[in-house]
């Protein structure tokens, strides 16, 4: 006992005893000692998740199969791929009769993706709150798939799952579309796609006659179903989607029954139906079955639309590699990507596109023009490859002179973009206007003084002038900013280096040279041809009119109108590595 000041004395047995003030202290440690301990017991009966490590899910497990009251288990799991079996997900939660909920925190790419489940029993699955799967029903463990578009960003995603009791299993995951260059494929062995699939893989494409044959060793030859189903980007317009098949089939489109041909049958049969699709990303699925004898299966379609343009055929790889992404009608080939993608489902990098239309060319000569970042390709009547340039480059441009063309004729340009930077450009001139090959509108020609015009070598017999002298400049390096390390007056541009050195004092590797020379040609048309290892460019009264600017070997072509008089010709050369190679001739190829 204490005595506070002012209390009375007379109730205290023992004047001795401490005053309150005395022994506050004492009590103030012993409280905060049983608050303490307190609060321990209270954290040691609620379960404490493991440490997370980055991008783990959080998972809360629950003794009852509705996620209600606390959780008796928390932790962070890497992934979602478990098989129970008959057991327990852990410590405190029973073998059945439980539910779980995990959440995580995930940067997508925008774009539509394919969520893949399997689940015994029941699963849902949100992203920021949205429902997405609903499948909160008893199941046994069976792949089921979700399309959706995600927005970019770090988007919250919440999946909760609940046992029943028996076998309990989870697996989650999904992959980004792109639109969708194959189909996901799924075989029954029954006519009527009922249980559980017995196979599932990718198709590039419906196109299959497998006679009396099997689609793999674990899908029987008879009494058999499938489904395909992928998404695809449209362009706004009306649709016809075609199947021959042997036996039934069935085409849906965003749902809706396009086609329905449920029935036995041998081939050859068509079936078509139209459907007006608005801009975007549906959703195509295929149903089939065989009954007996022979299988076969075909499905495609078309734009019913007059296009006033290119049609347009956009893959998310490479190679032109199974269905398109999308399709769609270009007015003109001229687009400048940047980092971007051509549409937003699509990848930024590593996609491809075919061009293709009908032209009614009036009778004369064409020259076609490409430019590209990074590869181009043009076939005319589908035969006659003109440019081949299927490599990355840089934005350059080709161009091929002088073909005949005359009535309609087929046209098919194809361009894959690799990494960085994607622009295409693609047009052809009528032969009387073909202008100097230029990246801005053709300006007027600047002509030097008569009095430093020299003439021209004298033609060979099959025309082709190895022009010469020139005022020579050697660099040591790809700078041509900076002094040269050598001038000189060159006879011709003729020269191959291979490893060595062009002089002394100049390096054998990455060195750069800038032939000018002034020179009196007569009126009419030339083509300039130069054949180098590394890059070139070449000038004609300063206008650009050839630029190969890389590393490369080969020979390439420039055809530019002159009229009579002088005219500046300046070449710039670059070697990177191993052999070295330049040069230069031209030729009078018209009036």
């Amino acid at each position: 006992m204490c005595v506070h000041p002012g209390q009375n004395r007379r109730i205290i047995e023992n004047d001795s005893m401490p005053s309150c003030s005395e022994k506050e202290p004492a009590m103030n440690r012993v409280l905060a000692l049983i608050s303490g301990l307190i609060m321990l017991i209270g954290m040691l009966g609620t379960p404490q998740p493991t440490a997370a490590a980055e991008g783990d899910w959080y998972a809360e497990y629950f003794a009852n199969t509705t996620l209600s009251g606390g959780p008796v288990l928390t932790r962070y799991e890497a992934d979602l791929t478990h098989t129970w079996g008959f057991g327990s997900p852990g410590a405190g939660v029973p073998a059945d009769n439980f539910s779980a909920r995990y959440v995580k925190d995930v940067w997508f790419e925008a774009g539509t993706y394919r969520f893949r489940y399997r689940s015994d029993d029941g699963l849902r699955l949100w992203i920021n709150d949205q429902l997405i799967i609903d499948a909160w029903y008893d199941q046994g463990a069976t792949w089921h798939s979700r399309d959706h578009t995600v927005p970019g960003g770090v988007q919250r995603v919440r999946i909760e799952y609940y046992e029943r009791s028996g076998v309990a299993s989870l697996q989650v995951g999904w992959e980004k579309l792109h639109g969708g260059d194959t189909w996901e494929a799924s075989f029954w062995d029954n006519t009527a796609l009922s249980g559980p699939a017995t196979l599932g893989r990718r198709d590039a494409a419906i196109d299959f006659d497998w006679g009396t044959g099997s689609p793999d060793p674990a899908v029987p030859a008879d009494g058999f179903s499938a489904r395909w189903a992928r998404t695809v980007g449209f362009q706004a317009g009306t649709y016809r989607f075609y199947a021959s098949s042997d036996d039934g089939v069935r085409i849906y489109v965003d749902g809706q029954a396009v086609v329905d041909a449920w029935i036995k049958q041998k081939l050859p049969n068509t079936h078509h139906g139209d459907i007006t699709l608005s801009a975007g990303q549906h959703t195509v699925v295929v149903d089939y079955f065989e009954e007996g004898g022979e299988a076969a299966i075909h499905v495609w379609w078309d734009r019913l639309d007059t296009a006033t343009g290119w049609e347009g055929r956009y893959y998310d790889n490479r190679e032109m590699r199974g269905g398109p992404a999308l399709i769609r009608a270009d007015r003109e080939i001229a687009f400048d990507w940047g980092e971007g993608a051509p549409v937003e489902w699509m990848p930024a990098d590593n996609f491809s596109v075919q061009w293709v239309r009908t032209w009614d060319f009036a009778p004369g000569l064409y020259r076609f023009n490409a430019r590209a970042d990074d590869g181009i390709r043009l076939w005319i009547d589908d035969v006659d490859l003109r440019l081949n340039h299927w490599e990355p480059q840089d934005f350059e441009w080709h161009y091929q002179d002088w073909h005949w063309l005359e009535g309609p004729h087929t046209l098919r340009v194809e361009y894959f973009e690799g990494t960085g930077s994607a622009r295409v450009q693609f047009w052809w001139d009528y032969a009387p206007t073909v202008a100097v090959a230029q990246a801005t509108p053709p300006s007027p020609i600047y002509r030097a003084p008569t009095t430093q015009a020299r003439p021209a070598a004298a033609p060979s017999p099959s025309g082709v002038v190895l022009p010469g002298p020139w005022q020579a400049e050697y660099f040591g390096s790809r700078d041509m900013s900076k002094p040269p390390r050598l001038t000189r007056v060159d006879p011709v541009i003729d020269f191959d280096w291979g490893w060595d050195a062009p002089a002394e004092g100049l390096p054998a590797n990455v060195f750069a040279v800038r032939w000018t020379g002034t020179f009196t040609f007569e009126d009419g048309l030339y083509r300039f041809t130069t054949t180098t290892d590394d890059g070139v460019r070449l000038y004609v009264d300063d206008r650009l009119v050839l630029s190969n600017w890389r590393p490369m070997r080969g020979t390439r072509y420039a055809t530019v109108r002159l009229d009579a008089g002088p005219h500046v010709v300046r070449m710039e050369y670059f070697e990177a590595f191993q052999a070295a190679k330049a040069r230069l001739t031209w030729q009078r190829v018209g009036p």
